[in-house]
């Protein structure tokens, strides 16, 4: 079994008071809402496209290492690899060096790929580190113009959608700001 938990951290890609212009808000009762519409539009636009906008550290958790080593995450882009623990026969972790393992991009697929020394000594699992997401200031514009649209169609929907089921509504125009972004399944 794999799991992939995000152990957090990242700076969300548009700001509070970029959100606040661009709804044309200037109080500042609301503002713990806008910032949760910020976060639910970052988490609506990652699980559409599979990008991380704000860079943070994930655990990737395998119960099965495959053979050849090769593990395709579904955050992307990879920054990084963090830490690494290979659990032995009785279940003693055994920690190896981030160099253990490199990133490695081909047809568009993201992995990571772990070293003979580690698959050796992962009898029982192994959990990988990883540090993946676009840093401060990277995020794509169009991306980034697409998650303000959202934000302010939450904001409008604030009376008749709790907070917890935002976003409600994705805008056309920030529908088809995402798509080239989208990962299509065959």
């Amino acid at each position: 079994m794999t799991t992939t938990i995000d152990l957090g951290g990242g700076v969300e890609p548009v700001t509070l008071d970029e959100a606040k212009s661009w709804c044309r808000i200037e109080r500042d009762d609301e503002d713990g809402l806008i910032g949760d519409l910020i976060r639910a539009a970052r988490q609506g636009i990652e699980a559409m496209t599979g990008l991380v906008l704000a860079k943070r550290v994930f655990r990737l958790a395998l119960d099965d290492v495959p053979a050849h080593g090769w593990i395709e995450t579904t955050q992307r882009p990879l920054v990084g690899i963090v830490a690494i623990t290979a659990y032995g026969p009785g279940g003693e972790p055994v920690s190896f060096d981030p160099d253990e393992a490199i990133v490695e991009r081909a047809l568009g697929i993201e992995a990571i790929r772990l070293s003979p020394a580690v698959r050796a000594a992962a009898v029982n699992g192994v959990e990988v580190d990883f540090e993946a997401g676009y840093g401060e200031g990277a995020v794509p514009e169009n991306i980034r113009v697409a998650l303000r649209m959202i934000v302010a169609s939450s904001y409008e929907l604030r009376a008749a959608v709790d907070p917890q089921l935002q976003p409600a509504a994705i805008p056309a125009r920030a529908a088809s700001l995402l798509a080239p972004y989208r990962q299509v399944s065959l």
